[in-house]
């Protein structure tokens, strides 16, 4: 829990020094935790041959990094009439993609941990929980920052005046932090409904049932409201989509998909009313600059002709940024330093290539059929389950125009959400479903 509460700080862990760190504090962790495994001669809970098709594809990205650092030769980078700069290895800057690994490598080792703590039904309320009240607490320090000084970590802001970031610097990236609290508390509250609407009605009640809603319904429309607050457009729309994930699924559950008639209008009402309330800034963007760019239609084009150079190999990961000037030209702005491809699905692919950066998409792709499988066919828990595929929804949304799940912070919470998820998927174990 120490690691997904400190990890947004400072600057949501984007900077390698700061990321390094809680790569090494996990790592310690599964080091100890792994040596007692080793000493108490127990099994992994949840063994990663639980789950062979995404831990194989993972291990095969992992794989196609390393490979792009061994020394194959004189590999051509760029040609420019009879002169041609080559590297001696796949990767146009072997220390980012050593950085890379690192960071995948620390990524995947949170995973597997979490699995062994979500396949507990004492631990994992507890450890979502705690998730939950961890994004509340960002959303209430963004308020606050921006009310008085708007600062990060009382620094100030070189980007983003007038946008809630909290102690992210980009305000779309912090919209996604704050929608997987809000789609985590959506599902916890659906949850209760849910139980309540299977039990028998001469069951009555359940125990704290109202205040339950009312402190979930609270949650969740705070964290909405610091989500239009960033101003981030697809951030709300992201966090939107997801939040109809769980709200639909739940309905189907109790079969009573009838009942968004009423909930459309009411759902409806609540955006309005936030936007009405609080929304001026992100209106005043849709407004001005609509729902488009035409910015990133341009850098999108020059991202297809970078990866058309390599589409096999890609240049590295981790090297997007050293490699784009490649095929930057104008009209796209020379102004700006393009280091980010805005859209992970490009990023990948200009990176590892077309097969190996697809390898990471296809392994969350099948975690969310595995996430369908499980709920309908009531194995595990609903709650972490659609928790799990609400956010591979929002997250798969996003990436489209954005890069959030670049950012350290971001993953590793995306990664704590779908492994406590994916992890109740593995044991062929009825009626926990409200858990």
């Amino acid at each position: 829990m120490v690691l997904f509460a400190l990890v947004p700080l400072p600057f949501a862990s984007a900077r390698p020094f700061i990321w390094t760190i809680w790569g090494i504090y996990a790592g310690l962790i599964a080091t100890v935790f792994f040596a007692w495994q080793l000493r108490s001669r127990s099994q992994l809970r949840v063994p990663l041959t639980a789950h062979p098709v995404p831990t194989a594809l993972f291990g095969l990205t992992f794989i196609a990094l390393l490979l792009q650092l061994v020394p194959v030769g004189a590999v051509p980078i760029l040609a420019e009439g009879n002169i041609v700069l080559t590297a001696p290895q796949t990767s146009v800057a072997p220390g980012q993609t050593v950085l890379m690994l690192l960071r995948q490598l620390s990524f995947a080792l949170v995973a597997v941990l979490i699995m062994q703590l979500g396949i507990s039904d004492k631990r994992r309320p507890v450890l979502l929980h705690g998730l939950i009240v961890i994004t509340l607490a960002y959303a209430a320090y963004g308020l606050v920052a921006l009310r008085t000084g708007d600062t990060i970590l009382g620094l100030p802001k070189w980007a983003y005046l007038g946008s809630l970031t909290g102690s992210f610097v980009n305000r779309n990236s912090f919209a996604t932090f704050l929608g997987f609290g809000a789609i985590l508390t959506l599902a916890h509250g659906c949850a209760v409904l849910k139980r309540q609407a299977e039990r028998h009605r001469d069951d009555g009640w359940i125990t704290g049932l109202r205040s339950n809603v009312i402190l979930y319904g609270a949650a969740y429309a705070f964290l909405m409201l610091a989500i239009v607050g960033t101003q981030s457009r697809m951030g709300l729309f992201a966090a939107l989509a997801g939040s109809v994930v769980v709200i639909v699924a739940a309905l189907l559950a109790i079969r009573r998909l009838g009942l968004l008639l009423v909930l459309i209008p009411l759902g409806v009402g609540l955006i309005v009313a936030l936007l009405w309330l609080f929304g001026g800034g992100l209106l005043e963007r849709i407004e001005w600059q609509g729902f488009g760019s035409d910015s990133r239609l341009l850098l999108y084009q020059q991202v297809l002709d970078l990866i058309a150079l390599r589409p096999l190999t890609g240049f590295g990961g981790g090297t997007f940024g050293i490699a784009f000037p490649i095929v930057h030209q104008l009209p796209l702005s020379p102004d700006l330093a393009w280091s980010m491809a805005h859209n992970t699905y490009l990023t990948l692919w200009a990176e590892l290539g077309l097969i190996a950066g697809s390898m990471p998409i296809l392994a969350v792709g099948f975690i969310a059929f595995r996430l369908l499988q499980a709920m309908r066919q009531d194995i595990g828990s609903w709650t972490a389950q659609i928790a799990a595929f609400a956010v591979i929804v929002q997250v798969a949304i996003h990436s489209t125009v954005d890069f959030s799940l670049e950012i350290p912070a971001n993953t590793f919470l995306f990664v704590a959400i779908v492994a406590a998820g994916l992890a109740t998927t593995s044991r062929a174990q009825r009626g926990n479903s409200h858990r």
